[in-house]
């Protein structure tokens, strides 16, 4: 995985999409993200190293609490460290999103170079444990949802391409973060699920025919449902 050290964001593009964006300084680089590829997985009943970079103690407590809301449903031990060499390296940053490398790419990331990254310049405010919860998903192997082969939305494709055109980034980009789907063969997923907390809530004006989708700030049914196939706590 390269390192990609340009960074931008936008309000031509939605703020919880942010994740979607080019990385800052150091992070990783963003992949297209319940929807997951079996070769992005952590090995089951792992034990996750996870580091938290640059907060406050209010900010690692936050944290914590959201990501430990992914722990009932996973058959992996979540182990908060100080060891910059921890498998998850999550860093605070004032922006108003986040980003993630996809699963066992983390690995990929010399340390101590974080490996998520999470904005928090709203605050400890639901927004960012909803940033928080996003991402670790992806952390855990997770892609986006709006990307599900079984996807039902009706994307104005020409709308979406200026907002990227005035935003400074080539359309390709739309088309990897937003508006392809990813291969039924190639992946495993759920059925698609408008309400999973991997779907981005995106407005009217992105759409052809459809309303705009909801904003998720807790795991759905399905994510939960969904994780467990993943790292089923039976085996």
């Amino acid at each position: 995985m390269s390192i990609n050290p340009t960074a931008y964001t936008t309000p031509a593009i939605p703020e919880h999409a942010y994740d979607n964006q080019a990385p800052k300084t150091s992070a990783p680089s963003r992949k297209k993200r319940a929807v997951a590829f079996p070769a992005d997985l952590w090995p089951q009943h792992s034990t996750l190293k996870i580091s938290l970079m640059g907060m406050t103690p209010e900010q690692e407590q936050f944290t914590k609490n959201n990501i430990n809301k992914w722990a009932p449903h996973v058959n992996l031990t979540f182990e908060f460290t100080q060891s910059p060499n921890a498998d998850i390296r999550i860093a605070a940053d004032n922006t108003e999103g986040g980003s993630s490398t996809i699963g066992v790419d983390a690995k990929n990331v010399p340390a101590p170079t974080p490996t998520m990254f999470i904005g928090f310049r709203r605050g400890l405010v639901p927004k960012t444990g909803q940033t928080v919860l996003h991402e670790f998903g992806h952390a855990l192997g997770l892609k986006h949802e709006h990307q599900h082969p079984d996807r039902d939305l009706d994307f104005n494709k020409e709308f979406i391409y200026k907002e990227y055109d005035q935003g400074g980034r080539p359309r390709k980009n739309a088309d990897e973060q937003m508006l392809n789907t990813f291969n039924r063969e190639q992946t495993k997923h759920s059925p698609y699920d408008r309400h999973s907390i991997m779907h981005y809530s995106l407005p009217n004006e992105y759409f052809n025919t459809q309303n705009p989708t909801s904003e998720n700030y807790e795991l759905s049914e399905t994510d939960i449902q969904f994780i467990r196939k993943l790292y089923p706590k039976n085996q």
